[in-house]
């Protein structure tokens, strides 16, 4: 696909939140093949400077490491100081955190881990940015949903729950945005071949047939990144915008959170 010049469009810096690793390296790579230096934060510091280096030597960008645990209450502050002075113009907000088992059944401190990952500190840094390309005019804001934020996602709950406020969030700013210089998109994944996608998927027929259908890492930046600029919520991928249309207009809700549910329960 075309290269974007994303340097003389939004910005000289990007943001990555959630850079570690899986798709949050590859946005990470991606802005900084597109002429951008590139903040990456994540929680692990070894993994975040495996990245920093492979950019340095691949596209010769300048480079900043932030080691923040975004289930903190506090996180997202300590990210904003890091960064005064540097002209942002990417954000993506790419973390998430999940626990499997009964809604019940998990610890109540884990699900305060996971609301802060998946919606308070999301909300913090998607405030603090969508004010500073406001006031600038000019940003790009790319945040990762999930199809379980049509579906539901029995059995890791707060998992569907957070990408659905995620998608909802985005989906509106992305419209009160549309007249600005300021772009903003939500991107509805399904499955993508991420090392998490790969160490949490079900044994049997589901896990077979999830793997076969999975996107690469690639090939769902490329349909994001085609896509700039002209749709503000896209589900990415052909399998997915089948799997998304089949849910939302051959099933009931029930039915579809029964056959999110199945797929880990077999």
């Amino acid at each position: 696909m075309e290269k974007l010049d994303l340097r003389s469009r939004y910005g000289a810096w990007g943001i990555v939140l959630g850079a570690s690793e899986g798709l949050g390296k590859g946005m990470a790579m991606r802005i900084a093949e597109y002429g951008m230096n590139v903040v990456l934060v994540g929680h692990h510091y070894d993994d975040l400077c495996a990245v920093e280096k492979e950019i340095k030597e691949k596209y010769n960008r300048e480079t900043k490491v932030i080691v923040s645990d975004f289930s903190q209450d506090d996180a997202s502050e300590g990210i904003f100081s890091e960064i005064s002075g540097l002209d942002i113009g990417f954000m993506s907000y790419i973390a998430c955190l999940h626990k499997f088992g009964k809604v019940q059944d998990t610890p109540w401190e884990d699900h305060k881990r996971m609301l802060n990952v998946n919606i308070n500190t999301f909300l913090s840094c998607f405030y603090y940015f969508l004010g500073v390309f406001a006031k600038q005019d000019r940003g790009l804001i790319i945040n990762i949903s999930s199809l379980t934020a049509i579906t539901s996602s029995p059995y890791n709950g707060q998992y569907g729950a957070g990408k659905a406020y995620i998608k909802k969030m985005t989906e509106a700013a992305a419209c009160e945005m549309r007249k600005t210089g300021v772009d903003v998109m939500c991107a509805t994944l399904g499955s993508t071949r991420t090392p998490s996608f790969l160490a949490n998927i079900p044994g049997g027929p589901n896990g077979e047939r999830a793997i076969r259908n999975a996107m690469s890492i690639e090939d769902t930046l490329d349909d994001i990144f085609s896509n700039i600029g002209k749709v503000r919520s896209l589900v990415v991928g052909d399998e997915a915008r089948r799997a998304a249309k089949r849910w939302e207009t051959e099933r009931t809700y029930d039915q579809a959170s029964e056959e999110m549910g199945a797929y880990y329960e077999n």
